[in-house]
């Protein structure tokens, strides 16, 4: 910012030693005259500068536009022999994806058509794990008349989870009530 106002100041320091102290006379249309160039001169600077920035910015998204296009991939499904495809149209066949590399490409896979994931080589089968133990088996039941409940003995001694009967065996008269 300093830069650009000690720029600016001798600029005008430039400007002002052009001129010469009348305003009458031949001296007064020099004046007048370097006045009109110099508007001229800083019309045209500001216009081109404003023509260079609007061409950039057009180029630039014009080249973004184009290379967005060119690089899109459309995914098309399936390879089908009898059908049209272009420059970025994506096809999976026989468990590969392919990206057509031209319009075009012709038959896939082949020279005009790019591999772009297959499916991996089924690997060795790893070691063999420790076998874990069986999982308790239902031996019996305790059962809890006077609660209405229920819970399963296991082979391993422990019990199960307990079960709540007693929604069951309510009478329908009762079940209204509530």
């Amino acid at each position: 910012m300093t830069v650009d106002l000690a720029n600016r100041v001798e600029e005008l320091e430039q400007r002002a030693r052009r001129f010469k102290l009348a305003t009458t006379g031949i001296e007064g249309w020099e004046n007048y005259f370097q006045s009109l160039i110099m508007q001229e001169r800083d019309y045209f600077e500001d216009l081109l500068t404003a023509v260079v920035a609007q061409v950039r910015r057009e180029g630039r998204d014009e080249t973004k536009a184009m290379l967005d296009t060119a690089l899109a991939m459309r995914v098309r499904g399936t390879f089908q022999p009898g059908a049209s495809y272009v420059r970025g149209d994506m096809v999976v066949l026989d468990g590969g994806s392919f990206l057509a590399r031209k319009d075009n490409p012709g038959k896939c896979p082949g020279e005009h058509w790019q591999l772009v994931a297959r499916q991996g080589q089924r690997g060795i089968a790893g070691p063999q794990g420790i076998a874990g133990k069986d999982a308790p088996k239902i031996v019996g039941w305790v059962v809890d008349r006077g609660a209405f409940t229920v819970a399963p003995k296991l082979s391993d001694g422990s019990l199960g989870p307990l079960l709540e009967l007693s929604e069951l065996f309510q009478s329908s008269a009762d079940s209204f009530a509530t």
